[in-house]
């Protein structure tokens, strides 16, 4: 009798294997754009340069980090603007208006995103960053076509500095304003 009930129930597993079918199910999902769209300035960017007695140049890097969540096919895209104002040691001395000068730039994606990259069009390349005491008038240095530069990308600007050989000793400062706005 047990035989039997083995074979019994083997037989109708063997049967229910056999009878299995597949169910097609479909899920929806919905991804609601975001309405970020940020720059903000990465780390505090310095320079060091001793005088001998020449003009000399130096060189420090401006990274940003660009957040379009916006998720916009069409009609998106951005501009980056830049101005600053003139280095100034605090005691009256100061470099000349015409001091900055952005070299070039990078982009790549920012830590944890898989970005689309931003399709340029501006010539950023020897491009004389405004400088006053109080900050001139933004120029744009980079931007991203309709349908670029989604996610999170890292801009970074390599800016140039001309130091005259006439300048003091000091430590001296310049506040930089990067600022986004929505548009190619």
């Amino acid at each position: 009798m047990r035989t039997r009930l083995l074979i019994a129930l083997v037989a109708t597993l063997a049967t229910l294997a056999l009878a299995t079918a597949a169910a097609a199910i479909t899920v929806q999902g919905t991804v609601n754009a975001g309405s970020a769209l940020t720059a903000t300035g990465v780390g505090s960017p310095t320079f060091n340069l001793t005088l001998n007695g020449v003009d000399q140049t130096t060189t420090y890097a401006l990274p940003v980090s660009v957040v379009d969540a916006r998720g916009l096919a069409a009609g998106g895209g951005w501009n980056l603007t830049i101005t600053s104002t003139t280095f100034n040691d605090g005691s009256g001395h100061t470099f000349p208006t015409t001091a900055s000068t952005m070299t070039g730039v990078a982009t790549a994606c920012g830590a944890s995103s898989t970005c689309l990259a931003p399709t340029n069009a501006v010539a950023n390349t020897n491009l004389a960053v405004p400088a006053g005491t109080v900050a001139p008038a933004a120029v744009k240095w980079e931007n991203a076509a309709t349908a670029t530069g989604l996610g999170t990308n890292t801009v970074t600007a390599t800016i140039s500095v001309a130091v005259p050989a006439n300048v003091f000793a000091g430590t001296y400062s310049s506040t930089v304003t990067v600022a986004i706005v929505a548009g190619p």
